[in-house]
């Protein structure tokens, strides 16, 4: 198949994405060659993930019922800040690719969120710092700002020390919000099967 061959290129890239999109930004300011390689790098794997989408889309029998299953791969490839996170799909079809056990796929699920986690934080930061360092009454104004804001935001403990206060940014801080509910939400399930797969060890 063609996820198959294409899951371990998609991780790498999009780890490679992640680095290129987040380096100028929170190690501004940089030197103009540093900019324009990250621009190209980003432009390039984008491509790549334009073609990707483009190629499971020609290789669907049903291609309408295709679009219907995968408009979040659509959204990670339209949007620039979410394209990082299909890092986690390729990890999420490999682990599924290599694990038969159903009861051994549920236990893998706390380790997929943390580093989606991370991935949100690190990427999220990222997106807030670039939006929000240049407003006249910011206060993330550095790599550590952003950080410790995506930190409180995912966990939704959120502490209000450092908050956007743009409208872009309160849109990015909104997002971030709405995946830290998620996110507890799928550790409390996935901790409730645990819980409970002893009883079904004798099926």
């Amino acid at each position: 198949m063609w996820q198959n061959r294409t899951a371990v290129p998609t991780v790498i890239l999009s780890l490679l994405y992640t680095v290129t999109y987040v380096y100028p930004i929170y190690f501004y300011p940089v030197s103009s060659f540093t900019n324009k390689f990250c621009n190209w790098a980003n432009n390039l794997i984008w491509a790549y993930f334009v073609i990707d989408y483009a190629v499971q889309l020609l290789l669907s029998t049903h291609k309408s019922k295709f679009i219907r299953k995968n408009v979040i791969e659509l959204i990670l490839v339209a949007l620039p800040f979410f394209r990082p996170l299909r890092a986690l799909r390729a990890l999420l079809f490999t682990t599924k690719a290599g694990i038969r056990s159903k009861r051994r796929l549920v236990r893998s699920i706390p380790l997929m969120i943390s580093v989606t986690a991370i991935l949100m934080i690190v990427v999220m930061g990222a997106a807030i710092l670039d939006i929000e360092r240049s407003a006249p009454n910011g206060n993330i104004k550095t790599a550590g700002d952003a950080l410790w804001w995506g930190l409180v935001t995912v966990t939704t403990i959120g502490y209000g020390d450092k908050y956007p206060v743009t409208s872009e940014g309160k849109l990015v801080a909104g997002i971030l919000i709405i995946f830290g509910l998620a996110m507890i939400s799928a550790l409390t399930a996935s901790f409730a099967a645990w819980i409970i797969a002893p009883a079904d060890e004798s099926e």
